[in-house]
């Protein structure tokens, strides 16, 4: 009996997710597609989820219920982590670190923004990949 080969461990940004359940009909929905596959493992954090729902609510306009399906949806599909390491990389914008620490905590080998200010352009942290959706995409699943 072989063993499956392992999944990539991947951390989505928020600004990630808010395009794909704010703004639907792009190239990024292929993003969530993989994710409902099983095809990567995904992980966020609770602070990932409620960046999330604030500007669902306050970017997009999705009501209550919506902003609580969509979170519920994300459970499903994702692991919940609560990092535990610290991070000051960022200093121009301290909730920025917060993901960083996500992807940390997972072990993730990919990091993905779209975060074009302060997280894409450290090009990867201690490790982890940090890619644009459209990098992602065409260096894994093209």
């Amino acid at each position: 009996m072989r063993d499956e080969p392992k999944k990539l461990r991947v951390v989505c940004d928020t600004n990630v997710l808010l395009s794909l359940f704010g703004f639907p009909g792009r190239k990024i929905d292929l993003l969530w597609e993989i994710v409902q596959e099983g095809q990567i493992e995904l992980f966020l954090s609770e602070f990932i989820l409620e960046e999330l729902s604030r500007n669902l609510r306050k970017k997009v306009g999705l009501g209550s219920e919506e902003v609580l399906e969509t979170i519920r949806l994300l459970k499903n599909h994702a692991q919940i982590i609560s990092p535990k390491e610290k991070v000051a990389v960022i200093r121009e914008k301290e909730a920025d670190n917060r993901i960083l620490e996500c992807a940390l905590e997972a072990n993730a080998q990919v990091l993905v923004t779209g975060n074009f200010k302060h997280i894409r352009p450290l090009g990867s942290f201690r490790g982890i990949e940090i890619l644009t959706p459209r990098e992602f995409l065409d260096k894994y699943f093209n």
